[in-house]
């Protein structure tokens, strides 16, 4: 991944929206059949068009065993920097569980379509997308959630908040307001006064609205979370040393949530370090909770209803996912 070089008048708000791109080959998401731990699953690679005409690249992860049988899936949302290829680090949690995991490149990301990210902004927007369309194609999936990290946490949250069918939400090291993390980072990483943050902020609210068309301070997440549903269940993940995006921020969230089905799981890590394998089961056990065992044996969705655009309303290297635990598998004749 190539470091991404700017105009000396882009230094300031082009890395925010336009952080280097990971760029693969469908090569590097392995082979079509794999065997993770003792599970054969399948990868099926497909298409969608965003509210913006953006053509997205997706890839669903299935149990061979679960195919034809009722069964819920996860949504994974990559950070930015990043790609669906960072689905793989929870395939190997969930596909065991019989979940399926559906990865996807959100616009502006990976190979798919768009010249920026929004962190969060429109990429919640290609999840309700992606939503609409494992409701209408994909018939034995039941219940459907999202698990995010950094940009992709705070991407499912918005996305909770924009379709209320969406009961489920991992989120991993979340931002609870994108300028008071920037403000945070300039005056941590480069001592930055919070006089001349301002000035400069203002500048860069503006050259974003004029360039990618959407208003930074939308992504005020401490107060979109307040009015999610109470019935939502979240579990907010946060590595201790992370210096990124600090602990304090998914503690925020947290509280301010009303619902009653919540937890934080707390962790020796970095932004970008592997998860704790313990950390990993427990996580697949509240997503467990969270379906329910009828997401398993019975069919709930009829005419799921579509949601109308007037109804969407310091840089984050990758972290890759780790396939050790996933192993080629050689496809025979009776599958």
């Amino acid at each position: 991944m190539r470091q991404q070089e700017y105009k000396w008048n882009e230094k300031l708000w082009k890395p925010i929206v336009r952080p280097p791109r990971h760029c693969y080959s469908l090569k590097d998401l392995g082979n079509e059949v794999f065997k993770v731990k003792e599970t054969i699953a399948r990868r099926s690679d497909f298409e969608i068009y965003n509210n913006r005409n953006q053509k997205l690249q997706c890839s669903l992860f299935e149990p061979l065993r679960m195919q034809d049988k009722p069964h819920p899936c996860i949504i994974y949302l990559h950070g930015n920097s990043s790609s669906r290829i960072e689905s793989f680090t929870i395939i190997e949690y969930l596909i065991p569980a019989n979940i399926s995991v559906c990865g996807i490149d959100l616009s502006g990301s990976g190979l798919s379509e768009g010249e920026y990210i929004s962190l969060g902004y429109y990429e919640s927007k290609d999840v309700i997308c992606l939503y609409d369309y494992l409701r209408e194609n994909k018939s034995f999936i039941t219940s459907i959630g999202l698990w995010g990290r950094s940009m992709g946490s705070v991407t499912a949250i918005l996305a909770a908040h924009n379709n209320y069918d969406i009961k489920v939400l991992v989120c991993d090291s979340p931002f609870s307001n994108l300028t008071l993390l920037c403000q945070e980072l300039a005056k941590i990483n480069y001592k930055v006064p919070n006089c001349c943050f301002n000035c400069f902020w203002c500048y860069v609210k503006s050259k974003i609205h004029q360039e990618v068309q959407f208003n930074v301070d939308e992504l005020n997440i401490v107060q979109i979370i307040k009015v999610l549903p109470k019935d939502v269940q979240i579990l907010f993940l946060s590595a201790q040393q992370d210096d990124l995006i600090r602990e304090k921020h998914s503690k925020l969230l947290l509280q301010q949530f009303p619902g009653q089905n919540k937890q934080l799981f707390s962790f020796d890590g970095t932004h970008n370090s592997r998860r704790p394998p313990k950390i990993m089961e427990e996580s697949v056990q509240f997503v467990c909770d969270a379906f329910g065992k009828t997401a398993w044996v019975e069919l709930n969705i009829q005419n799921p209803a579509k949601y109308s655009q007037n109804q969407l309303s310091k840089q984050i290297p990758l972290l890759r996912g780790d396939r050790k635990s996933v192993q080629p598998y050689i496809e025979k004749s009776d599958y």
